[in-house]
């Protein structure tokens, strides 16, 4: 029973929340209890008139009267429990699994870094239903264990025979005993069972993301055997599992037979003595089969509390990470423009590194200024554009907007001034409309077809079956990479943004659609702020002020003209990729 203490006390915030809807439930639920128990005895007291001879069609049509009467008042109230409890339990699911989320959405990178989709995705689907069975269920089988179990037992021992009672529950406390045992193998194994679960679905979601590369290089055999590895496992922890669970009724069932036996026996030895009717002996017999329920439910309970314990500690693990991210308690409202973002001194290394991605870097960028960051793979200039988007905490120099450190500005109130186009451009199912709109929910069509010129995205529209409303598949697989990326362009520059960052977000797009894109947001962004990490540098070539990286260290930096005139690795590169690009043309 510490289990189930234990399960209680860690929703116990829910039950306070929602007492009054228990109270209703349990008060329902005990009804129904107390309607159940009563005819047998309606049973009995006829039985005894029909032996000793005595009924009569006045006294059975009572009877049959009541026990119709019983029944639907029995309905009625059933159906009330059930609705309360269940639906109980069902927004114990609920409420939980939108805290879980608003969790998931407030965490860093490094959270996500430590934690595997799959695994979290399991913890939201079938952990959070076990926890809502305890809330349910669980409370079902915890009154009926004890009050329904009550009302039967003081129905044998009162209103019948204590002598048939006690010799009848003899075998009884086996069912204590093994409850205690298997509800603790239960425990481990279902803990078990649900990480290897988290385990296969990780696998499953690699594989079914990664289909066209798994496909590319053949490895469709490797790839089914490595989910039949991490299948084979979660059969085996769920098939242990499933064997601890088959004992529960064969034991039950044994247990009650001994009871059944006894009872039948002993109480065919009262009814000839004349210590017991035959009427008393029938009605013991019935109760004693509904003892049943209550003995399985206290099983049940230690299940269901095992496993509920089990996920609600897998959640509440997910639940008491904190980001590193701590928002400030004093927030600087810094206003609703943006005048100047700038980088003082700023070094950075990932969680786990021995190394820095990026060191002392500065920078000054003022409203309407571009700027450009290119540099080799690994230079260090995601890491800059994460560092903007608070997405780490910084303990190294500071990120300033209009002056004022970022760690004293609430993360959404920074985050609000970028529009971020990523590397990796993350579609949702839906339509095209839709994901252009996904920033900005109320835009207008005139501004779904604005983003759509500006992105130089209006020719592949007419290649779409369905135009705009064409769904996109789940990862935009049904679109080319350049089709992503400037489906990704036009979402962020529908939100009309203080700062636009394409983060190497023209690479997949030939150069005559990179001019016309970077023409189209050097025209609408007079005012603004943008910012463009590339590794083709004619993506650049026009930006206020570019800087080179090297090892997460600012090696070059100026405008155009000036890197060009240091003859340095700007230079160089920039030749070798326009003679690259004149040969592509030839």
């Amino acid at each position: 029973m510490i289990i189930v203490f234990s399960m209680f006390k860690k929703i116990g915030w829910y039950l306070k929340e929602n007492w009054v809807r228990y109270l209703f439930a349990i008060t329902f639920l005990n009804f129904a209890s107390l309607v159940s128990v009563i005819p047998p005895k309606l049973l009995e007291k006829g039985i005894d008139q029909i032996v000793n001879k005595s009924l009569t069609k006045q006294s059975l049509w009572l009877l049959i009267i009541i026990l119709v009467a019983i029944t639907l008042f029995g309905y009625i109230v059933s159906y009330a429990w059930n609705y309360l409890l269940f639906g109980a339990g069902i927004k114990l699911e609920y409420t939980i699994r939108k805290r879980y989320f608003r969790h998931l959405l407030k965490m860093d990178n490094t959270f996500y870094e430590k934690n595997i989709v799959g695994d979290l995705m399991a913890r939201a689907t079938s952990d959070l239903n076990a926890v809502s069975m305890t809330a349910g269920y669980g409370i079902l089988t915890l009154v009926d264990s004890i009050v329904y179990l009550l009302m039967i037992l003081f129905m044998m021992f009162y209103t019948i025979s204590y002598k048939l009672t006690l010799a009848s529950l003899i075998p009884i406390p086996f069912i204590v005993l093994g409850v205690r045992i298997l509800g603790d193998k239960i425990h481990k194994a279902y803990s078990e069972s649900q990480n290897a679960f988290s385990e296969l679905n990780n696998k499953v979601l690699e594989s079914v993301t990664g289909v066209r590369v798994v496909r590319a290089y053949v490895q469709e055999h490797e790839d089914i055997k490595r989910l039949d590895e991490s299948s084979i496992n979660a059969y085996n922890k769920n098939l242990k599992l499933v064997r601890i669970n088959a004992l529960f009724d064969p034991f039950f069932r044994l247990v009650f037979t001994l009871a059944n036996t006894i009872a039948f026996s002993y109480g065919t030895y009262l009814v000839l003595h004349q210590d017991l009717t035959p009427g008393q002996l029938v009605s013991f017999v019935i109760y004693l089969g509904m003892l049943g329920w209550p003995m399985f439910a206290l099983g049940d309970l230690v299940n269901i509390m095992s496993r509920g314990n089990a996920s609600y500690d897998r959640i509440d693990n997910i639940m008491k990470q904190k980001s590193e991210i701590i928002e400030p308690e004093n927030p600087v409202d810094v206003g609703q423009t943006l005048q100047s973002l700038e980088f003082r001194n700023v070094s950075f290394q990932y969680p786990n590194s021995e190394f820095y991605a990026i060191k002392n870097i500065n920078f000054k960028l003022e409203r309407g200024k571009t700027l450009g960051i290119v540099g080799k793979t690994g230079s260090g200039k995601t890491t800059i554009i994460r560092q903007m988007l608070k997405q780490y905490r910084l303990k190294e120099g500071e990120v300033l907007i209009n002056g004022v450190n970022i760690n004293d500005i609430n993360t959404k109130d920074v985050r609000k001034f970028f529009g971020y186009v990523p590397q990796e451009h993350i579609l949702f199912t839906g339509t095209v409309k839709k994901n252009i709109a996904f920033g900005k929910k109320d835009a207008t069509d005139e501004e779904i077809e604005e983003a759509i010129d500006l992105a130089s995205f209006r020719k592949d529209i007419s290649f779409l079956d369905e135009g705009l409303d064409t769904i996109v598949g789940e990862q935009g697989v049904t679109l080319s990479g350049g089709q992503k990326q400037r489906l990704a362009i036009a979402r962020a520059m529908i939100t009309n943004p203080e700062v636009l960052i394409l983060d190497d977000s023209l690479s997949a797009v030939d150069g005559t659609t990179e001019k016309e894109i970077l023409r189209n947001i050097k025209r609408v962004r007079k005012n603004k702020t943008t910012v463009i990490v590339a590794h083709r540098l004619s993506a650049v070539e026009h930006a206020d002020e570019i800087i080179v990286l090297a090892d997460g260290e600012i090696i070059e930096r100026g405008n155009h003209e000036q890197l060009m005139a240091l003859n340095g690795w700007y230079s160089k590169q920039y030749i070798h990729q326009q003679m690259l690009e004149k040969r592509g043309g030839e």
